[in-house]
């Protein structure tokens, strides 16, 4: 199939739902003209017809023009017409959840900063049917931008502050800040809704995304005392921000179970599928877990806005176009382009770095990381999502404690934030307390003890979780056998799994992504598709 054979395409936002008046299109507006100034569109092709298209909430030609400009990039023919669907943000959400959670019937709840104007849906969904059972404005119901908020206020940032403010929060403990947020984030047990977020005691029904966003600024800027914290996060540990994360972190954990009970209540269900950029946040995710107030939970792993359009294009091809979807479990997230071992052979061969042709023999990188060497590992296709799952990961030994702190300097990371593991399926009992197979690092575990975290310190975090991958070599068996020789060498089936980038960047690419981010990092050797590579 070639692009030009497409004729739909799935959108995850529904301008239709957008007032005329309302700000954020200004806002977006700005966006688009950023676009056109650096290339991303056509200047020639009418600034201005752009703008008045935006300004009345029609996404439309943009799309369209979007569409056929990726095409055209890549160096395939554009269809001379297509159509395009919008679809309601939470909608696609619902959609992705479901669609590829492998259940037949369950609730889905979908939690992130905003939609068209609504934070969090609770759906029941039943043989594709899909049916609302509460909607919340953002206004008084945005856990994600209550959190994104009071992350900038402590200078984590806006779209990387959430993940890294989880990471912070088990430093910090109960303090004022928790319980000065809790006048703000009500918990309503027995009430048409799950919680609310009130400000001066009353909820703000809005729409406008401008209006929305300064109700977060105002509460963040009360609880914080100022626009922002006075500390460095990568210096000495502040107590003011710990304590800050440590807030919101639990906060946010309690309106998630809050939503969830309110949702087992009121559609029956005993399964749930998760989506929306909360989705996220697996300390979350791993309290829903453990609470049982479900018998079985899914949840996809580009939960955030990054798996929209795939949530809008399972909608679109089963509620538009007739079609059916399998609706099977999702059973791994390699799906990224491919890169021929020819092409690997000549990215290696112009690098000039010592290069040696091994294949699948992984029993030689185990080795080198259970020397103490820090390795890269790219291989095949990349992963959807977030997280490096062994196709564009740094590996590194778990047992060695001062690695923590080696492996975060390396990359350029605050010194405070967890790494992950990776570990064989058959072993994860040995690590964690009533665990359960998951592939896609997007739920944490505790570990069963003290004694299990001593055996692997650089996947332990402070508060005795990790945020695990299984691993079965059923996908993949390159990426089992290394783990499993790791295993033969120091007896942990666990290896220490971060994503193969530098601070501020994405995760590697191509080939020649690998190539430069193993020159400047401070990494040993990569494993690249076949070849071991090492500095000289």
């Amino acid at each position: 199939m070639k692009p030009k054979d497409v004729d739909a395409y799935a959108i995850n936002w529904d301008s239709s739902l957008f007032s005329a008046k309302d700000k954020r299109l200004r806002g977006y507006l700005g966006s688009v003209i950023g676009s056109f100034s650096h290339g991303i569109l056509d200047f020639d092709e009418g600034l201005t017809s752009y703008a008045f298209s935006f300004l009345k909430g029609n996404y439309i030609s943009l799309a369209k023009q979007l569409i056929r400009k990726a095409i055209h990039d890549i160096g395939e023919e554009a269809p001379s017409d297509f159509k395009i669907y919008q679809v309601r943000h939470h909608l696609a959400h619902d959609a992705l959840a479901y669609h590829f959670s492998g259940f037949s019937s369950a609730t889905v709840l979908t939690i992130d900063g905003a939609g068209e104007y609504e934070s969090t849906v609770i759906w029941k969904v039943k043989d594709g049917n899909f049916e609302q059972v509460l909607s919340m404005y953002a206004s008084y119901g945005s856990l994600g931008f209550l959190y994104e908020k009071l992350m900038q206020g402590i200078k984590l940032g806006r779209l990387e502050g959430p993940g890294k403010g989880m990471g912070l929060a088990p430093y910090g403990k109960a303090s004022p800040y928790y319980d000065r947020l809790k006048e703000f984030v009500k918990i309503i047990p027995e009430g048409d809704k799950p919680y609310t977020i009130l400000l001066d005691g009353k909820e703000v029904k809005e729409k406008d995304l401008i209006k929305i966003l300064s109700v977060y600024y105002d509460i963040s800027e009360r609880i914080i005392g100022s626009k922002t914290l006075d500390w460095d996060p990568h210096g000495d540990l502040n107590e003011d921000a710990v304590n800050i994360a440590w807030a919101i972190q639990r906060v946010t954990e309690e309106a998630v179970l809050a939503t969830a009970k309110w949702a087992k209540d009121h559609t029956g269900e005993d399964k749930v599928a998760l989506a929306g950029g909360v989705a996220l946040n697996a300390k979350a995710n791993m309290e829903l877990y453990y609470s049982r107030i479900f018998n079985d939970m899914f949840i996809f792993p580009a939960a955030n806005d990054a798996g929209g359009p795939i949530g809008a294009a399972a909608y679109v091809y089963e509620h538009e176009l007739g079609g059916k979807m399998k609706n099977e479990r999702l059973q791994h997230v390699y799906l990224g382009p491919e890169y021929s071992d020819d092409e690997i052979k000549k990215v290696v061969q112009k690098s000039k770095f010592k290069a040696e042709y091994i294949g699948d023999d992984v029993n030689v990188i185990a080795d080198l990381v259970a020397k103490g060497q820090i390795v890269t590992w790219y291989q095949g296709r990349a992963e959807l999502g977030p997280r490096a799952l062994g196709h564009r990961s740094i590996l590194a030994d778990p047992t060695r404690k001062d690695y923590w702190r080696l492996v975060n300097d390396i990359k350029g990371r605050e010194w405070w934030r967890p790494l992950a593991p990776s570990l064989l399926l058959e072993d994860v009992g040995t690590y964690f307390k009533d665990p359960t197979a998951h592939e896609f690092m997007i739920l944490m575990f505790r570990y069963k003890d003290e004694e299990a975290c001593k055996r692997v310190p650089v996947t332990c975090h402070v508060d005795l979780t990790a945020r695990p991958q299984t691993v079965t070599g059923k996908e993949d068996k390159n990426w089992y056998n290394v783990i499993k020789a790791f295993k033969d060498l120091k007896g942990e089936g666990l290896i220490m799994n971060t994503s193969f980038n530098l601070a501020g960047e994405p995760l590697v690419e191509t080939p020649a992504d690998a190539i430069r981010s193993f020159a400047l990092g401070g990494f040993d050797a990569m494993y690249l598709q076949g070849w071991l590579i090492t500095k000289r």
